[in-house]
């Protein structure tokens, strides 16, 4: 029998963690809640992620189109934290919040959500009609002329999403956390 492997270390400094801005505490690569995901500790990152929105959300507009997209990708986060700890019953319910919120989502966006909810719900028809109306749906006018944050083009693939689902599609049987990784994942660090 071969050695157990180590725990994950899932301390961190809860204060400084909720006195991050929106930006640093949720897109930025190596900050806030993703180490704890990098580190497997799912359940400590979906916490700090509820509380983080607990405590801040309200210094964010849902009027204003960004924020709001931003207070979507926070709750879309926490919901897939719940969901890589097995705790498909702490995520369902904001996976649904987040689909509802048609009116404030590009369509893209939606049909990915619902491909997602279609497979912890292990609702294969539904699953196949979310890829199947992802692949239908036409490329955005301006989409292959994109630029980043600083004004530098970049090159998205359409339509997004699409290899998480065929990669969810791929190991139907398994857990969220392994079928969230079948697929080719590029490196960033």
């Amino acid at each position: 029998m071969g050695a157990q492997p180590a725990a994950p270390n899932c301390a961190f400094d809860k204060e400084a963690m909720l006195a991050l801005d929106v930006v640093t505490f949720d897109q930025t690569e190596g900050q806030g809640w993703r180490p704890l995901y990098d580190s497997g500790c799912y359940v400590e990152a979906a916490e700090i992620l509820r509380d983080w929105r607990a405590e801040n959300s309200g210094n964010l507009s849902p009027e204003n189109r960004r924020e709001a997209q931003l207070l979507r990708t926070l709750a879309w986060h926490e919901a897939q934290m719940w969901a890589f700890a097995g705790r498909n019953d702490l995520a369902m319910p904001i996976f649904d919040a987040i689909d509802a919120d048609e009116a404030n989502s590009g369509r893209a966006w939606n049909l990915y959500v619902d491909g997602t909810i279609a497979f912890l719900r292990r609702d294969r028809d539904g699953f196949e009609a979310a890829i199947a109306s992802l692949v239908a749906l036409p490329k955005p006018p301006g989409w292959d002329n994109a630029v980043g944050a600083h004004g530098q083009p970049i090159s998205m693939p359409w339509p997004q999403n699409l290899d998480v689902l065929e990669g969810l599609r791929l190991c139907w049987d398994e857990p969220y956390s392994t079928a969230y990784l079948c697929r080719d994942i590029p490196k960033t660090r």
